[in-house]
């Protein structure tokens, strides 16, 4: 149990918010349905008491599964299996009295029965076992002293020194592979407004040619080449990284529109994408591969007025195995 229990929390929200039973109640319904039954009532209660601003948890260490997380949350213990390694990337430090003015930050994502969550390793010794090869896909570990936070719609658990990792753990892991989607309304093409943040299901028809730019390390952000030196308007000299850009048309049968995907994003559209910058004609093999399948886009409209249509800045996207659902509809 995080902290209160079921009944507790519905008392202490009616309590602190003046909120009815039933209101509540209707409330963790609703988040139940809307996480596709993938939590328990309890869970469902937590993240209503977070979205509300009624703190419910202590501090005290737990050992939760991934689907109990609740932002906010901290001395946090999982076990599961890694189930993909995303490396470690340097960034400039904002404090100006540190040693070398470069930091570290290591991300994976572990899996159990549950789901899958990021992690953001901050502590160098621990960052040492992505780069060393020790922490790697398949591996079960045990990550322990983590705390919880929402980015972008998803937990993350976060790192930090006085976190740990344990490799000594002698249980088997089945991963559900739950999409780590943000819980947005699906819609047609055909009905999609300006300004919506929805999902969209349908096929990719066309596939453009990746462009990249130079980015700041730490943020992320454009940075300009300055005698051969990237300058960016917030941390000033940095390290600079190619960033992807790719955008496709998606086709419900009521329509299409051009889907934009940065970074992570436009990597999973196409892995290596980035080795791809040189090679147009390995891109056309790859390009290929993804024109066809059928995709879940996340993400936001918006309109582009220079060409005067509206596209999708995509914040997530899942390929899904068409057979693999047919094969569960007929086992059911």
């Amino acid at each position: 149990m995080i902290g209160l229990s079921y009944e507790q929390i519905i008392e202490k929200i009616k309590t602190e918010k003046g909120l009815s039973e039933g209101e509540i109640k209707e409330k963790i319904d609703g988040k139940i349905k809307q996480l596709g039954d993938l939590i328990s009532r309890e869970g469902a209660a937590h993240i209503i008491a977070h979205e509300l601003g009624v703190k419910v948890y202590d501090n005290i260490k737990r050992r939760l599964k991934i689907k109990e997380l609740v932002p906010g949350i901290t001395s946090v213990d999982i076990i599961g299996k890694v189930v993909n390694v995303y490396g470690v990337r340097e960034f400039n430090k904002k404090n100006p009295g540190s040693a070398s003015g470069i930091g570290k930050v290591g991300s994976f994502l572990l899996g159990d029965e549950t789901g899958v969550v990021r992690i953001a390793v901050w502590d160098t010794s621990l960052i040492k076992h992505i780069e060393d090869g020790v922490l790697k896909d398949g591996v079960i570990i045990e990550v322990k002293n983590c705390h919880v936070k929402e980015n972008n719609g998803f937990n993350e658990l976060h790192l930090g020194n006085k976190a740990g990792i344990n490799f000594d753990i002698d249980e088997k892991i089945e991963v559900k592979q739950v999409s780590r989607q943000v819980n947005r309304e699906f819609k047609t093409i055909n009905k999609l407004e300006h300004g919506d943040n929805i999902s969209i299901n349908g096929y990719v028809v066309q596939v453009f040619e990746p462009r990249f730019y130079d980015s700041c390390s730490e943020c992320n952000k454009k940075v300009i080449m300055q005698d051969g030196k990237g300058v960016c308007e917030e941390h000033g000299n940095v390290i600079t990284r190619k960033i992807p850009i790719i955008n496709f048309y998606i086709d419900d049968g009521t329509g299409n529109i051009r889907g934009v995907l940065f970074r992570d994003n436009a990597e999973k559209f196409i892995p290596g994408i980035n080795d791809l910058r040189e090679d147009s004609e390995k891109f056309n093999t790859a390009r290929q591969e993804v024109v066809g399948k059928q995709v879940i886009l996340q993400g936001k409209v918006v309109k582009n007025d220079m060409f005067d249509r509206k596209e999708i800045i995509a914040n997530n996207l899942e390929f899904l195995d068409v057979n693999g659902v047919i094969e569960e509809i007929i086992r059911d």
